[in-house]
């Protein structure tokens, strides 16, 4: 292809109204006036994806959830496209949608239970029928559009219908094949997120925050020169800045950077969205239509060293004591195996060279079951077990690989008070600090200053 591929993605903090549909179309209108080829991918109304996964988990009062959502995408749709007869057809598209979305939910009332892929198919009719709006608000600016299902773009997927695993090698030549054509025709493909199928068609999903992701997929299987994930931030920002007045926007990330931000949960990104661009010359730009700002996301990264701060709650320290550990081979298999079993997501993992003791990090939620189920199963080995209640203090940002700034962050961490215990390996760019919980925000407050202290003196 002569020019070059933008893929614009669309999240539904801003399509929340037929205002948001209005807006994305008048950016993807701006990117093609700037000479490239754009796929855009949508994700569901604000709201709706919630929604649905409410009427599949509690389908008793199915019906008028649905009717609501139905009004909000028909308000919308009457609102965003201008064309009488743009109008028409759109209307006529979601009763299709929505018909057969009632059908599916009425079959799943009637039997009494879900199947993991009809669960999926419901799930992805907000992406659906904003893809179809989407096109229709296009296509009445005078744009040529087309909206397809992931199914239909030719993403491919397989294993569990919630969070699927994509099959790069079949997706890209599919993908290409059906999307390339009308790329070089000046035709917009409007894309589901959030959803893909399997060889036999069926739907699956590729989890939540899946838009982005197909947005990286997309990027990579169409060799785009840029993917734009635009949100109702200017980009994203080095913390929370409801709690840190001082957060600003990042200005540069490197995937391996923005790979551990979306791990932490920053922006809501799911974990996957960058890992399609590993390797490739591809960039991704976070903002919001109409801002100046921009978080450029790319192989190399670049300044300044040290990028965010992030704080995760709701965290507890199951640790296990006793000279029984010493030397016995396996125990820490043991430990990973009780957690295993209970469906315990092990997040941090520590252990002195005595091994006396082992730390678990869990979600809070679960640490009173690890800890009764590990005492149990190392029963006659430990003399305790004991749980404390902590929040991660995380922070970001390629300069911690140089262990100069490593060290001085681990210095300064060491000398705040509350906190109880920093975690950090040699070459990786997050270092974590486990703070009591009270003291969480203000010691992340003092971190944070400390990292954008570093700001103005990065070279560009």
């Amino acid at each position: 292809m002569a020019s070059r591929v933008v893929v614009a993605k669309f999240g539904g903090s801003l399509l929340r109204d037929s205002g948001g549909f209005t807006v994305a179309a008048q950016e993807v209108e701006r990117l093609l006036r700037g000479g490239g080829r754009v796929a855009a991918v949508v994700s569901a109304m604000k709201g709706v994806t919630d929604e649905l996964i409410e009427v599949v988990e509690k389908p008793a009062a199915w019906e008028p959830r649905l009717r609501r959502i139905m009004e909000r995408y028909y308000s919308a749709a009457r609102g965003a496209v201008t064309s009488e007869r743009e109008t028409t057809s759109v209307l006529g598209e979601l009763s299709r949608l929505f018909d057969e979305l009632f059908k599916l939910v009425w079959a799943v009332k009637m039997i009494g239970e879900v199947t993991p892929h009809a669960r999926a198919a419901i799930i992805s009719f907000g992406e659906r029928l904003s893809a179809a709006l989407l096109a229709a608000t296009l296509r009445s600016l005078g744009v040529e559009a087309v909206w397809f299902d992931g199914r239909e773009a030719g993403l491919v997927a397989e294993g569990d219908p919630w969070e699927a695993t994509v099959d790069y090698e079949t997706s890209r030549s599919l993908v290409r094949e059906r999307l390339l054509p009308l790329l070089e025709r000046g035709v917009v493909p409007v894309v589901t997120g959030f959803m893909a199928g399997t060889r036999e068609g069926r739907v699956v999903l590729l989890g939540r925050g899946g838009s982005d992701y197909t947005a990286t997929l997309l990027a990579r299987f169409l060799d785009a020169e840029e993917a734009v994930l635009y949100t109702d931030v200017p980009g994203v920002m080095s913390s929370d800045p409801r709690r840190i007045p001082g957060a600003r926007v990042i200005p540069r990330l490197s995937y391996s950077e923005a790979m551990e931000l979306a791990l932490l949960g920053a922006k809501k990104m799911h974990p996957k969205t960058f890992e399609p661009l590993l390797g490739t010359g591809t960039r991704v730009r976070i903002t919001m239509p109409g801002a100046e700002e921009a978080t450029i996301v790319d192989q190399e990264g670049g300044p300044p060293p040290l990028k965010a701060v992030v704080v995760s709650e709701e965290l507890s320290v199951v640790t296990i004591v006793g000279g029984g550990l010493v030397g016995r081979i396996g125990v820490a298999s043991r430990v990973a195996g009780v957690a295993a079993r209970l469906g315990v997501n092990l997040l941090s993992i520590m252990q002195p060279i005595t091994e006396t003791r082992i730390s678990l990090v869990v979600r809070r939620g679960s640490a009173p079951r690890l800890a009764e189920a590990l005492a149990e199963e190392l029963d006659g080995l430990i003399s305790s077990v004991e749980r404390d209640d902590v929040a991660a203090v995380s922070i970001v940002g390629d300069g911690l690989r140089d262990s100069r700034v490593s060290g001085e962050i681990v210095e300064k961490a060491a000398r705040i008070g509350g906190v109880r215990s920093i975690l950090w390996a040699p070459g990786s760019p997050i270092l974590v600090v486990y703070v009591e919980p009270r003291e969480a925000w203000s010691i992340a407050a003092t971190i944070h200053e400390e990292v954008v202290s570093r700001w103005p003196t990065a070279s560009p």
